[in-house]
């Protein structure tokens, strides 16, 4: 066994020099240097070209000096260590010696350590090494031919380094990509473009196809041909299946632009891609005894598509948000390019887009209007109109949205742009800030017919592409879907890690011919079996366990910035939501005339019912105002609450989203409590019982501006439209019941009697009261007009009536009774105490905003 026999005397020759190197690391030494140079410099004339650099890989990689390390390489070309023995070799041996002693030179050279033997001896952190150092050697001359590709290629797949890993080390150590940019000569009628090294334009990323496209001869024109493959081929931005090019069109395929250069006989190719590697290490969360994840581990890299897929409870979500940062878990790490990625995110938040199953997105806006808002939202304060349009621009033609900028969005019961569209708005939000490097993509397919599912999914497809690290929760596990995917990431039941890998590679593992076959294969095995099983395989340790070690091999890039990214401040958001609110309202066409008819219509019904004014008038007065702040308001905070996560997560403030909420409604209910008002005033007369008009529209807007913080109060704690509204009758009827008009409070219970000093309405209604120097009073005489512009004590109670100040308690009024004439409330006090009550409810409606978990 050659390899044993070099190991052994290379640790006696080292033994017998006086070196400390121990048995185990001249083992080491004698595996990778063989290994090395039986693979990159399978002959002796290529060995004496590159010797210096094998000689510098093996210094760094096996902690030998010099002299030892030349003892090393000496061994390694004589003659009884060479190597394997080649095909021809072996003819000729057997030819010389026979049958018999062939087989037992091939049973010999069977034993020796070959490149699998290798990972599975020294991990697979030393594989990727090794692989690494092959490739230094090879691109140590310039460049890394087609043919030494191909044994890289073959070499990476027996050392269970999956492609992506192989295109990185290229990348790194091919000098022509240090440019970032390559040529390739443009002759003959076809070239094939691909990822193979026996392609014309070999473009080495696993998102490019083995056959990608073809470049084809049409004339003295060229076309660029489809070769069916899966992966999009995109010619100035359209998804094409064959189109002409010409020498100002850009092709782009994988991470990869190309442009045809006839004039100059050649074909120019660039790469785009940074590698940003994500990586999920150990990643545990429990609630109880319940494991919702149970040590998830995993390796991603920029430009990659991972779809998620597993069981209804598998923990996808919760996977998804411990990698956000939303919920993290209780222990593991997230790293993006070795740096904690939760830290990046306390920074900058735009590094993580997050598109949830629904469109969210207001119907009422355009596509560019809501663009627009969203982007100013995103964007630091001093950033321009124009720079902010240029942004939108480009999300929409990186979209294929451009025709429908000024489409309205529209919804379900609204018509506007198709479902399709929707999707890609509602993705092109995340697009904005150009520094989101990492998008979550719940079912962005859900609810679309094939066709557009297809479309949305080739969309993911380029915007991985262009450098992203997309995660995609889904359920279509189709092959038009699958084709685009680069990783399934499967979850069994408990958050375990059943599979990580590419759909193919999970076909065979799960003994399926399908990936969404593998649904079907859960119920072999225990939900905890999964996990276990998959951790012992060849595949973790291909696909996971060697892309961590990526890490160990690639150069650090500089640290992250250690401030704050730059967002607008809570006065320029504030004045963003307020105006994006006030539009989405007035559009809504539908709840601008009922808001706008409630005024009229019940200043009609007041008028039709009270003949002249009293205060059962004034009350119902208070009552409405009360209503039209309580109803506009009591769904706002629940209606939008999908959106307002989303945005919580950019960083819009808690007190800029509900501010606007209190500004713009706040404005409705005065506008409305004002109208109806002043048409009271002027329908009843209230001037001849001394009621100034502006005063009483004041204190009207004040109780309005009350029930719309209380309706805010509602909205925030409740978690659905349809209890908001079940509960305005559950605290409105309270209120006129305790108001003390219904019934005297001399017939109360004492705990009813002391309920009505935490009643709004009640304040309300004496503020209304108080607002005139004259009142309709009611005695055992009847109705009739009382002046009490003068204080005067009273001088009896029962039948008589004194005049009093317009602090007098309401039982002088005749709607209570005397238990309380210890009250004495002036109309300053009473305005205090509704200001009281309204900065109270607004003060629990941002409290309960602010400490609510997202959904």
């Amino acid at each position: 066994m050659a390899y044993a026999r070099l190991g052994e005397r290379l640790a006696a020759l080292l033994s017998e020099s006086g070196s400390e190197t121990t048995p185990a690391r001249a083992e080491f030494a004698a595996d990778f240097v063989r290994l090395l140079t039986q693979t990159v410099v399978p002959t002796g004339e290529a060995f004496l070209l590159r010797v210096e650099a094998i000689r510098a890989a093996g210094l760094a990689r096996t902690g030998l000096s010099r002299a030892e390390l030349d003892l090393v390489l000496h061994l390694v070309q004589s003659p009884e260590f060479r190597g394997a023995v080649s095909a021809g070799e072996m003819s000729a041996f057997v030819a010389r010696f026979g049958p018999g002693a062939g087989a037992m030179l091939a049973a010999e050279q069977a034993q020796d350590l070959d490149l699998a033997g290798y990972a599975a001896r020294h991990g697979t952190g030393e594989a990727l090494l090794l692989l690494d150092a092959m490739f230094a050697v090879c691109g140590s001359d310039g460049a890394v031919h087609p043919p030494e590709l191909r044994r890289l290629e073959a070499a990476a797949a027996e050392l269970g380094i999956d492609a992506v890993l192989f295109a990185a080390l290229h990348r790194k150590h091919d000098p022509r990509h240090a440019s970032g940019e390559l040529d390739f000569p443009l002759a003959g009628e076809r070239l094939r473009i691909g990822r193979s090294p026996g392609a014309d334009i070999v473009l080495p990323d696993p998102q490019v196809a083995a056959h990608h496209a073809d470049l084809v001869r049409s004339g003295e024109s060229w076309r660029v041909v489809d070769a069916g493959s899966g992966r999009p081929t995109v010619l100035n931005g359209r998804v094409i299946t064959a189109a002409p090019c010409e020498e100002k069109d850009e092709i782009r395929i994988g991470t990869y632009a190309l442009r045809v250069l006839p004039s100059e006989g050649r074909v120019r190719a660039w790469g785009e891609r940074s590698f940003a590697t994500l990586s999920v290490r150990g990643l545990s969360r429990r609630i109880g005894g319940v494991s919702l994840l149970d040590d998830v581990s995993f390796t991603v890299f920029s430009g990659e598509v991972i779809a998620m897929v597993g069981p209804s409870g598998a923990g996808k979500t919760t996977l998804l948000n411990a990698i956000a940062g939303v919920t993290p878990a209780d222990s593991g790490q997230v790293l993006l390019d070795g740096e904690d990625f939760h830290r990046i995110l306390l920074r900058d938040r735009s590094r993580v887009g997050v598109v949830p199953q629904d469109d969210i997105v207001h119907p009422e806006l355009s596509v560019a209007e809501s663009l627009g808002f969203s982007g100013r939202l995103r964007f630091p304060s001093d950033t321009s109109s124009t720079e902010v349009t240029a942004e939108v621009d480009r999300v929409l033609a990186e979209l294929g949205i451009e025709h429908i900028r000024d489409s309205r969005i529209g919804d379900a019961a609204r018509r506007g742009i198709s479902g399709g569209q929707r999707k890609r708005v509602n993705l092109g939000q995340e697009l904005l800030t150009r520094s989101t490097r990492v998008l979550f993509l719940d079912e962005p397919t859900s609810g679309l017919d094939p066709r557009a599912a297809q479309d949305i999914v080739r969309l993911v497809r380029q915007l991985a592409d262009r450098g992203r690290i997309v995660f995609l929760v889904t359920h279509d596990l189709s092959p038009q879907v699958m084709a685009q995917v680069d990783h399934l990431l499967v979850l069994a039941r408990g958050g375990r890690l059943a599979y990580f890998g590419p759909p193919a590679a999970a076909c065979r593992y799960f003994g399926v011919s399908t990936p969404d076959a593998v649904f079907n294969r859960f119920q072999d095995r225990a939900d905890a079996e999964w996990g276990t099983a998959y951790k012992a395989s060849p595949d973790f340790r291909k696909f996971v366990r060697t892309r961590e070690e990526l890490f160990q091999i690639q150069e650090a890039g500089p640290p992250e910035a250690g401030v704050a990214a730059r967002r607008p401040s809570m006065l320029h958001q504030l004045g963003i939501l307020v105006r994006r609110y006030w539009v989405v309202k007035s559009r809504d066409r539908t709840a601008v005339w009922v808001l706008g008819i409630q005024p009229p219509f019940l200043a009609l019904v007041m008028a039709l019912v009270f003949p002249k004014p009293t205060p059962s008038m004034l009350f119902m007065l208070t009552l409405c105002c009360l209503w039209f702040g309580m109803s506009a308001a009591v769904r706002e905070l629940i209606s939008d609450r999908v959106l307002w996560n989303r945005e919580r997560r950019v960083g819009v403030g808690v007190v800029p989203y509900v501010g606007s909420k209190v500004l713009v409604l706040g404005w409705i209910a005065v506008l409305q409590c004002s109208f109806l008002a002043g048409v009271c005033w002027a329908w009843f007369g209230l001037m001849n019982q001394g009621f100034p008009v502006g005063p009483l529209m004041a204190t009207a807007s004040l109780t309005g501006l009350c029930g719309m913080s209380l309706g805010l109060a509602i909205s925030a704690v409740l978690s659905s439209s349809e209890a908001a509204v079940g509960a305005l009758p559950l605290l409105l009827i309270p209120q006129i019941t305790f108001s003390g008009l219904l019934i005297r409070l001399t017939m109360m219970f004492d705990a009813a009697q002391a309920i009505t000093f935490w009643n709004p309405l009640r304040y309300a209604f004496e503020g209304i009261l108080k607002v005139g120097t004259r009142a309709m009073i009611v005695d055992e005489k009847g109705p009739r007009n009382w002046d009490y512009g003068f204080i005067f004590e009273p001088a009896t109670h029962g039948g008589e009536w004194a005049r009093q100040g317009v602090g007098a308690p309401l039982y002088l009024y005749g709607f209570k009774g005397a238990s309380i004439d210890a009250i004495w409330l002036t109309p300053r006090e009473i305005v205090f105490r509704l200001t009281a009550f309204t900065l109270f409810f607004l003060f629990v409606a941002f409290a309960r905003v602010w400490h609510r978990r997202p959904d």
